[in-house]
């Protein structure tokens, strides 16, 4: 984009239907030199945009945007060079390097992006509807705050979002929203859980919660786990994985069923796994007996899991329905 075409084109970004981004006064701090360059990458319901300017910038959302606009969007921006400087009724905030910050189109706000000393600013921002991390942001995070991406979450959601924006159409768009999903709920649970001084709130019990949830979901399929083998592979006693999971409001036979479940549940519409008898993908998930899976999964859903899989497989394809021997 330059000077020529900057006022013709600065609207393309924001997609059919002006749905892909909020709307704003997107201004130039200086008009001479002017080459900006804006990319854009789809994983899905996700936009992932590279933003390259020699030439600093201001964006002004105003409440009248928001008013005519109605659009609910929430944005990470990742810087790698320059600066960003985010102003919002909450406070103001500068965003360096290596620093990720995050904007929703329903808070008013004003933001100058400067260049470097080499007179490069370049910024990555994944543009997310709101409505995918209600769960695990909520609206208690502190808008415009910069929280850093050289280590962690953070750093791993940073790389990952950068190959798919590189490969691009070279990725399946389902496996890319998939993996986007994923990572939105690890960069949401560690924003929402960093403290003032920048350091995660995470306490022992935590990290044992975390452990146990972590073998479970590696192990669940094995029909003979049991507290005790998890308790010995994370080092510690049957008293004291019991007493963590109790202070978490949770319980082991509760992790184990739900994942068992939650897995046979996906299985069951998948169309690729159709192929696999009911009897075996209870049998795949942990379960010693189809039987047992069938009443399970019926208290759990409302439904024999035959019904469920041939419901969701015919209104996935419209194919007739699937024979198979067990209920």
């Amino acid at each position: 984009m330059t000077n020529a075409n900057y006022e013709s084109r600065r609207f393309e970004f924001r997609g059919e239907n002006n749905t892909e981004y909020y709307d704003g006064d997107l201004e130039l701090l200086s008009t001479r030199d002017v080459d900006i360059r804006i990319e854009k990458s789809l994983a899905g319901e996700y936009g992932i945009y590279k933003e390259t300017s020699r030439v600093g910038l201001a964006f002004r959302r105003s409440w009248s945007h928001i008013r005519n606009d109605k659009t609910n969007l929430t944005v990470f921006w990742f810087l790698r060079r320059g600066q960003i400087t985010i102003s919002q009724p909450g406070g103001r905030y500068v965003v360096n390097p290596d620093e990720c910050a995050v904007t929703r189109s329903d808070k008013a706000l004003y933001m100058e992006l400067t260049p470097d000393a080499d007179g490069v600013m370049e910024v990555m921002h994944v543009v997310v509807p709101s409505h995918k991390l209600y769960a695990v942001l909520g609206d208690n995070v502190e808008l415009g705050r910069p929280f850093p991406t050289s280590t962690g979450d953070l750093f791993l959601a940073e790389r990952v979002f950068s190959l798919l924006f590189e490969q691009d159409d070279q990725v399946d768009p389902a496996t890319a929203e998939q993996l986007v999903d994923t990572l939105l709920a690890d960069v949401g649970r560690t924003i929402a859980g960093l403290s003032d001084n920048g350091t995660r709130r995470c306490s022992i019990a935590d990290r044992r919660v975390a452990d146990i949830t972590r073998y479970i979901n590696q192990h669940f399929a094995n029909p003979d786990l049991n507290a005790k083998m998890v308790a010995d592979s994370c080092g510690i006693s049957l008293r004291y994985l019991c007493h963590v999971l109790k202070k978490s409001d949770l319980s082991f036979s509760h992790l184990v069923w739900e994942r068992r479940m939650t897995t046979a549940h996906d299985w069951l519409k998948d169309a690729k796994m159709q192929h696999h008898s009911i009897s075996e993908i209870a049998y795949l998930v942990g379960f010693k007996s189809s039987a047992h899976f069938s009443r399970m999964f019926k208290m759990r859903y409302g439904v024999a899991p035959r019904e469920f899989r041939n419901s969701e497989l015919e209104a996935a394809s419209g194919t007739a329905e699937i024979d198979d021997t067990v209920n």
